[in-house]
């Protein structure tokens, strides 16, 4: 008789909204900005969501506002956080800190290359979307298996879930960004000895 292995249920989830301006790139080694009060109410609500899903381990990325959306789901699971380095937003190294304007202004030739390869192309002193595929999944599979068959829980960024997500479907890497993650919200992917299964995306319950 066939034995069905159980697969093991992860959400990705991102974290709330903050006062960042969205023209401008991320650099938590130095501002590191916390949720703001939208985001703070769409984290108690993924949480919420999420409280009656017998999540059995939440990891989260270092950044505070990741920090700040996983505890409100340890706060109604009674989970702890474990950190986890590897999924922190993608490295734009001497980009970090700009907004896009500047980037053009300051860095023409190379803004150009950005856009039209931004799989493969990094900034000095950061990543390309190849290099946050492999740390992402080296801590992923390490994840799947301590937690076989369990249901878990990643907060994370926008970049790190999407690049996630294509992964695990065997979508191509190149199409990371036709993938729409908004603040908070959910996805699932259940992980299978042999296949993967998309259970939801980017799915949410606040407006």
């Amino acid at each position: 008789m066939r034995v069905k292995e159980p697969s093991t249920n992860v959400y990705f989830i991102r974290h709330g909204q903050t006062d960042f301006p969205l023209d401008r790139i991320y650099c938590d080694n130095e501002e590191d900005p916390a949720l703001n009060t939208n985001g703070i109410y769409q984290a108690k609500s993924a949480a919420v969501w999420l409280k009656d899903k017998n999540i059995r381990a939440i990891y989260a990325s270092p950044a505070l506002r990741t920090q700040m959306t996983a505890k409100e789901i340890s706060d109604v699971t009674g989970i702890d956080v474990i950190t986890r380095n590897e999924w922190v937003e993608r490295r734009f190294g001497i980009w970090e800190g700009l907004y896009f304007h500047e980037i053009e202004a300051q860095y023409p030739d190379l803004y150009l290359k950005w856009k039209q390869d931004n799989v493969g192309f990094s900034p000095e002193g950061g990543e390309n979307i190849s290099d946050v595929l492999e740390r992402l999944d080296s801590s992923l599979q390490q994840i799947l298996a301590n937690h076989k068959g369990e249901t878990i829980a990643i907060v994370s960024h926008v970049g790190p879930i999407r690049v996630s997500l294509c992964q695990s479907l065997n979508i191509p890497i190149e199409n990371f960004r036709q993938i729409r993650i908004d603040y908070a919200s959910i996805s699932r992917v259940d992980y299978g000895a042999t296949r993967n299964n998309l259970i939801s995306i980017n799915s949410y319950n606040y407006s």
